[in-house]
């Protein structure tokens, strides 16, 4: 049995008496975060075109409020289907860049 096991561990590329390193463990939280964030990211369905408005108070960081004074003052434009609000992506971004204020870049 112990033959065996010597064999398996040669095969992994391990043995029973090497140490884990506080530079490996780093190395593996470093890999495992990098691999939870690209998950997330493309979880985030940015292909999905009308959006709720949970989801839109989540991408804009707004409260209720702020999202319903967008609507209230016509900057957003919102659908309402049996309760349900809903808001056309493209709407979102084109609001966000006609509030873009543009940079004073190589003026002296």
């Amino acid at each position: 049995m112990e033959r065996m096991r010597g064999t398996d561990e040669a095969k992994a590329g391990l043995s029973l008496d090497q140490l884990v390193t506080l530079a490996d463990l780093r190395s593996v939280r470093d890999e495992l975060l990098a691999a939870i964030t690209r998950t997330r990211v493309s979880s985030l369905d940015t292909t999905k075109k009308w959006l709720k408005s949970s989801e839109v108070r989540k991408l804009l960081n707004i409260s209720p409020g702020k999202l319903l004074a967008l609507r209230v003052g016509r900057q957003l434009a919102f659908v309402r289907l049996g309760g349900v609000i809903y808001y056309d992506r493209d709407d979102i971004e084109a609001m966000i860049q006609k509030a873009k204020v543009p940079t004073l870049i190589g003026t002296a």
